[in-house]
């Protein structure tokens, strides 16, 4: 009878890479036989393809099509891990990443559990295995829907860090060294947005943490107990009242603006999902409409997360006619963005400070930034392609009033000044009518940012967005005396977005 020790290598490592990254580190630790065996980048690449699940959304054909996409990348001359050894590495973190992806909504909920508890006795600091951990979890979270996995970012997550969002976001003096910033700090409060805002769009009933005894039909339960303090955090830092120096400085920063473009997508969306009710109107704009004479809500279709293009279709083509940086996907540049990985991070595994768990909390590193900085970019330099669609609102306290969208929105570029270019939008169409965007659009790298009239036949407002992965987000005032609180928000996405998600 042959022994197991007595297979040749690449048997063993055939047999290897069909387990979990996680089996294949402890059967590492049984013999040096095993050991040499298992020491290999091809293990840990095939026990990740094998245990990855199959893309959900538009970005790749499938899941064989992403890691070979993965595998120039990781193994190229501009590979994110230098080393010698660096495409082992990364691949083992890739592979320990999967094999933990069936447990992340439990590890984020217990993680939850700690800031909560933390915010209970007001301790002053996160504990560093809590706060790199909290880190990785969200760093995992958001990059995957760049992946293609979309659905990752669940309704249950959006519940979690609903819950997170009274803690993070309080205007509270008490609370202050548990703000976003203060308390995770650096790009992942971004990260943390757009995993709410991915969350936040996905399809079904989403029913926040504490809605039990909340009836079935209540508009209550499209939003969570974190939407008041997302609400007063947005209308302080719109209207610059924000309570803190320190919360100032956050908020007006690039990193700051850019997450409270993404708050207000979510709440623009929750506003939405609160007065209707599967395209129809819901039980409070029912009632609003008869005791107040006020329209009901029209039937509004929001982004579906798996239409969103993160990646852009030169990453896959290579064209060198159509773009001169883009002529291989393998160099990053001011317009390519580094696909984002999952980078090991040292924290405490399993409690034992003895031994650190390098690879078991993997997190997105500079390149999710990377990203995301990029992607912005181009959406800011291509904002002429394809059709526009989108919604306003006159404020954001619930159950405010949201009108017909903006649709057939084709903006046309003329002149363009270094970083900025002049656009005009013509018979465009929403509740009021037809009306004409024209303006500016910022594509540098600290502002990306639209300055557009919207002018109806009599009336002219002003639009002030940010441009973001999700689309424009921003506020509006009306001409010509523009007052020091906007008079509405508003939320501009790309029109090939949208699939059947209506709310």
């Amino acid at each position: 009878m042959v022994e197991l020790l007595d297979l040749p290598t690449e048997l063993l490592q055939l047999i290897a890479g069909k387990c979990l990254a996680t089996d294949i580190l402890v059967l590492s630790r049984t013999c040096r036989r095993l050991r040499h065996a298992c020491d290999n980048a091809a293990v840990f690449q095939l026990s990740f393809e094998l245990h990855l699940p199959e893309v959900d959304s538009t970005a790749f054909e499938n899941k064989s099509a992403l890691v070979q996409f993965m595998k120039p990348y990781i193994e190229g001359h501009e590979k994110p891990c230098q080393r010698n050894d660096g495409p082992k590495f990364t691949w083992l973190c890739l592979a320990v990443a999967v094999a933990r992806l069936p447990s992340m909504v439990l590890e984020l909920e217990r993680l939850a559990s700690s800031v909560k508890l933390h915010a209970t006795l007001e301790s002053q600091y996160l504990r560093k295995d809590t706060k790199e951990s909290l880190q990785g979890a969200i760093g995992f979270l958001s990059t995957l829907p760049i992946w293609g996995y979309t659905e990752v970012c669940s309704a249950r997550v959006a519940s979690i860090l609903d819950s997170l969002c009274s803690i993070f976001f309080s205007q509270s003096e008490a609370l202050q060294h548990l703000r976003i910033d203060q308390s995770i700090g650096s790009e992942h409060p971004l990260q943390f947005a757009f995993c709410l805002a991915i969350s936040s769009l996905q399809r079904g009933e989403w029913k926040p943490s504490g809605t039990d005894s909340v009836n079935a039909g209540d508009p209550r339960i499209a939003v969570g107990p974190g939407t008041d303090t997302l609400h007063s955090a947005i209308k302080a830092a719109f209207e610059g009242t924000t309570r803190s120096l320190g919360n100032n400085e956050f908020w007006r920063s690039w990193i700051g603006r850019q997450t409270n473009a993404l708050l207000l997508a979510i709440l623009i969306s929750r506003n939405i999902r609160y007065v209707t009710k599967n395209g129809q109107p819901g039980i409070l704009a029912q009632l609003l409409g008869l005791e107040l004479g006020i329209r009901s809500a029209p039937q509004i279709q929001l982004p579906n997360p798996s239409k969103i293009e993160f990646i852009s279709p030169w990453y896959f083509t290579g064209n060198a006619e159509k773009d001169a940086d883009h002529t291989s996907w393998t160099h990053s540049s001011s317009l390519r963005a580094r696909f984002p990985l999952l980078m090991p991070n040292l924290v405490t595994f399993r409690g034992h400070r003895s031994e650190k768990g390098r690879y078991f909390y993997p997190f997105a590193g500079d390149d999710w930034w990377s990203w995301y900085t990029t992607r912005v970019r181009d959406m800011a330099r291509r904002l002429a392609e394809g059709e526009w669609h989108g919604v306003y609102t006159h404020g954001l306290s619930l159950g405010g009033q949201v009108d017909s969208p903006m649709e057939n929105i084709y903006f046309r570029k003329s002149g363009v000044d270094g970083d900025i270019y002049e656009v005009e939008a013509v018979n465009c169409t929403d509740g009021m009518g037809p009306f004409t965007l024209r303006g500016q659009v910022s594509t540098s790298d600290s502002a990306c940012t639209v300055r557009f009239q919207k002018q109806y036949r009599q009336v002219v407002y002003t639009l002030d967005g940010l441009i973001t992965p999700l689309g424009i987000c921003g506020c509006y005032y009306l001409l010509p005396h523009r007052p020091s609180k906007p008079v509405g928000y508003f939320w501009l996405w790309r029109r090939e977005w949208m699939d059947s998600v209506t709310l």
